[in-house]
């Protein structure tokens, strides 16, 4: 076919050349776009994005307020140049394990079940465990139900799966833990929640969804996905194959029904998201309770309640599903308190799903994305990353409930002392490992969510002083804005909870080295592959020079030099890589990003060196891990460059001798090259009963 052999880059070229054919949806009474220059600058950014990844289409919308925007780019069918629109129908993927949720908490609501009902009362067939299995921890992923245990049979069914043929694929699995005691994340799960829906509705799980979700919402165009139904629209799946574009491999998802078995379009989730945040499917009661993060029978918060993974960002509460599967990969994040949410899809098993979205928020926003500061020093580090937590979560749980966590005299008391013996400038110094480990706590039940508490009391009483206007201010300038006036209105009302005096003397200089190194520039500032990283890095090194901490873009500098190099942009990347290095120089993650592009030059001698240098890092040392080394190397074998990833390996293994992970990545290797030389044989002599066999045996 004719688009089949366009490059891609020609095609995504071509579609953003019709932008104005995709007309963005206005809402009646909208006169004219207040987000057209934050639009404008995402799609340059789209069209960027989608050909560094190779994304042939995306669908992608948000709404705020009354004011709702969604599009389409590039192409959901390649072999007809079918574009993408709105109404594009893409796999939803694991973002259906929400709408699993909202069905059993309306039985809940309806008298039909309980969630600290065991699942067996509405599933009888499934068998008897060791423990005890509730809804509430199926929700939750704490149930101790397994997630796939062998992807490449268990994930390429290509037959439909009824509700109990489905359950019959894990129900002989045994418990991974006890139920309550550990998150493990389960799609088995979350079926065997669909097959409760059936059981206490008397209804078929789809027609459940349908009559339940989908028309009270108008969502009509969503559904539960088949082979065999006419889908308007339906997205076609694409996969990259070592560099080279594939269609997706054909699989029959009604074996995940529950967990992702639907198909929608960007326009529904984004009308599901608006039904949810105005009541009109579930209580506000029972919408809390699934934003609410579920807890370890041991203490520890997951950061998933029923269905949503609840995190904050900047200080805002968030509620999020992505997925993932053959075709497809979707994400809807919700802002209930903001009335916005965003969603996106599109058709390649891969790409930059979360950058794509976190962009979007950053435009519309004008903030960046929980950037967090660099200190240098793993002391200081450690402090500012309680800093941190107590911001984020303390004022994201202002945000949700509108109110402090606690105001009882005696528990403030508590908490601040939890705050001031853990972030102590001469306690983490005396002994690091106990007091980091103190600070880790700091949000979980286990420590009575003292800097949640802290948080919520700093961010209340602030507002209370200078008006609820004020919360901008410190979703857009962090967490030393926020102390910094917290002390002053504290000081000035007799010092009530004091700050240790050590953290106070931090907080100034850190206050002041912030305030000079975060700006509007970093708040718009995106980081990939293909931006201008030459006057990046100029100008984070100067306003970094002579400063405590600066902003922390560690992660994505790594990433986008890496990507450069191997998208075979190489020139000047290594004096960018030294620059990068100067910037976070007592970071592991520079020199490891250095290492890998010694092993791209063919270089492993001054690869070994950079990640040796890693190693003795202060900071990050975790980025240098066997497993992070690993991954690197999976990285470069998926791009083609199988030399490289052994070379990678070869290096590695000096480091680790003696590593399964390691080891079982070059396996994976051989086995690809041993398919090649096979297939060349075969080429070379078709009637070669030898190669056949082995050639099958490999596959």
């Amino acid at each position: 076919m004719k688009a089949l052999q366009m490059s891609m880059k020609k095609m995504i070229k071509i579609c953003f050349s019709s932008f104005l054919l995709l007309v963005p949806l206005i809402l009646p009474g909208q006169e004219e776009d207040p987000f057209s220059d934050e639009i404008a600058r995402y799609e340059k950014f789209l069209k960027n994005q989608m050909e560094a990844d190779r994304i042939p289409g995306l669908s992608v919308g948000f709404y705020k307020g009354d004011y709702m925007w969604t599009n389409g780019y590039g192409y959901i069918d390649l072999e007809n140049e079918v574009k993408a629109t709105s109404q594009s129908a893409y796999r939803l993927a694991s973002v259906t394990k929400s709408m699993t949720a909202v069905a059993i908490m309306q039985l809940q609501e309806r008298g039909k079940l309980d969630i600290d009902d065991p699942v067996r009362k509405y599933v009888p067939y499934f068998p008897r465990k060791r423990w005890e299995i509730t809804l509430r921890q199926l929700m939750g992923h704490i149930g101790g139900i397994s997630h796939y245990r062998n992807y490449e049979e268990e994930g390429s069914i290509k037959v439909h799966k009824d509700t109990r043929e489905a359950i019959d694929i894990f129900d002989d699995f045994e418990l991974v833990a006890r139920p309550g005691t550990e998150y493990h994340y389960s799609s088995y799960g979350y079926n065997l929640l669909g097959a409760a829906v059936e059981g206490a509705s008397g209804m078929g799980f789809g027609e459940y969804l349908e009559k339940n979700i989908w028309k009270p919402l108008n969502m009509n165009r969503t559904w539960m996905d088949s082979p065999d139904k006419i889908i308007p629209d339906r997205a076609e799946g694409y996969r990259l194959e070592f560099g080279e574009m594939k269609k997706s491999e054909f699989v029959n998802i009604s074996s995940r029904f529950a967990a992702g078995g639907t198909r929608t379009t960007v326009l529904d989730m984004l009308k599901y998201a608006r039904g949810l945040n105005e009541g009109r499917i579930l209580s506000d009661r029972s919408t809390r309770m699934m934003e609410t993060s579920m807890n370890t029978s041991d203490g520890r918060r997951t950061d998933y309640g029923m269905g949503w993974h609840v995190d904050p960002v900047n200080g805002h509460f968030k509620a999020s599903h992505t997925g993932g599967q053959p075709e497809t990969r979707t994400m809807l994040m919700r802002f209930p308190t903001m009335d916005f949410a965003i969603a996106l899809a599109y058709n390649l098993e891969g790409g930059s799903l979360r950058t794509i979205a976190r962009r979007l928020y950053q435009l519309v926003m004008d903030e960046a994305w929980n950037v967090r500061p660099y200190a240098g020093n793993e002391y200081d580090q450690a402090l500012i990353n309680g800093i941190w937590n107590v911001y984020n979560y303390g004022m994201a749980y202002y945000d949700y409930r509108d109110k402090a966590r606690n105001t009882d005299p005696e528990a403030m008391e508590s908490t601040f002392s939890f705050l001031n013996n853990s972030l102590n400038p001469d306690s983490i110094r005396a002994d690091y490992q106990t007091v980091r480990q103190k600070i880790n706590l700091g949000i979980h039940p286990k420590a009575r969510k003292a800097y949640v508490r802290v948080g919520s009391h700093m961010i209340a009483a602030l507002a209370e002083q200078y008006g609820e206007d004020r919360m901008d201010y410190y979703h857009k300038n962090g967490p030393f804005a926020l102390f910094e006036d917290y002390l002053d209105l504290s000081e000035s009302q007799g010092n009530r909870w004091p700050v240790n005096e050590g953290l106070k003397a931090k907080l100034d200089i850190w206050h002041k080295d912030w305030s000079e190194t975060w700006t509007d520039y970093n708040r718009q500032l995106y980081i990939g592959s293909w931006t201008d990283l030459d006057s990046t890095l100029k100008v984070l090194n100067s306003r970094a020079a002579g400063r405590s901490i600066h902003p922390d873009y560690t992660s994505v500098l790594a990433n986008a030099l890496f990507e450069r190099f191997l998208d075979g942009n190489e020139s000047g990347v290594m004096d960018l890589v030294d620059r990068f290095v100067s910037l976070y120089s007592t970071s592991a993650i520079p020199h490891v990003t250095k290492g890998n592009l010694h092993i791209l030059k063919g270089e492993p001698d001054q690869a070994e060196t950079a990640y040796r240098r890693a190693l003795n890092a202060n900071m990050d040392r975790h980025t240098v891990s066997s497993g992070v080394l690993s991954y690197y190397a999976r990285r470069l074998f998926r791009r083609n460059r199988l030399d490289k990833a052994l070379s990678l390996l070869d290096v590695a293994e000096r480091l680790y001798p003696d590593n399964s992970r390691l080891s079982n990545t070059r396996a994976d290797i051989y086995r690809e090259m041993s398919k090649r030389h096979y297939k060349e044989s075969l080429d070379q002599d078709p009637t070669s009963e030898d190669s056949w066999e082995e050639l099958k045996q490999l596959k």
